[in-house]
């Protein structure tokens, strides 16, 4: 499995951000975190999809995610974020991710299919471009 890493289409005020190492640590998460908020296009993305690869297993407690939300809650710039989808697939992972959004300040809603997630995104993007952008990610 590849890294941790976010993509930023300011044009189409869209990001993904993906999580795809084999596990995921408190301190990963908010390195990702922390790098996409302070990107100098941050403030121009109004939908956001995560994406968390049905094999990235969370090595913290469900404990922590009342931490992690405060640090994801943290904005160093504007957020003009409008809606935010988490496209999970794994059970534990879901679990984590309902929990999770519970404690965040944005409109995050979560699912486990790209169809859904672009439901649910209503970002002003072709179908078809969003699942281009999504295959395009692949390291």
């Amino acid at each position: 499995m590849g890294s941790n890493y976010y993509r930023m289409y300011p044009e189409k005020k869209f990001a993904i951000v993906k999580f795809q190492s084999e596990t995921l640590s408190f301190e990963e998460a908010e390195r990702i975190n922390n790098e996409y908020k302070l990107d100098k296009d941050y403030s121009k993305i109004q939908y956001l999809l995560i994406i968390i690869d049905k094999k990235c297993v969370p090595l913290f407690n469900p404990s922590d995610l009342k931490n992690l939300a405060d640090s994801y809650n943290n904005a160093f710039q504007t957020n003009n974020h409008k809606t935010i989808v988490w496209l999970v697939a794994a059970p534990l992972v879901t679990a984590f991710t309902h929990l999770f959004v519970l404690h965040t300040k944005d409109n995050s809603l979560y699912c486990s299919t790209i169809t859904k997630a672009y439901e649910l995104l209503r970002a002003p993007i072709e179908f078809a471009n969003f699942k281009q952008l999504i295959n395009n990610l692949k390291k």
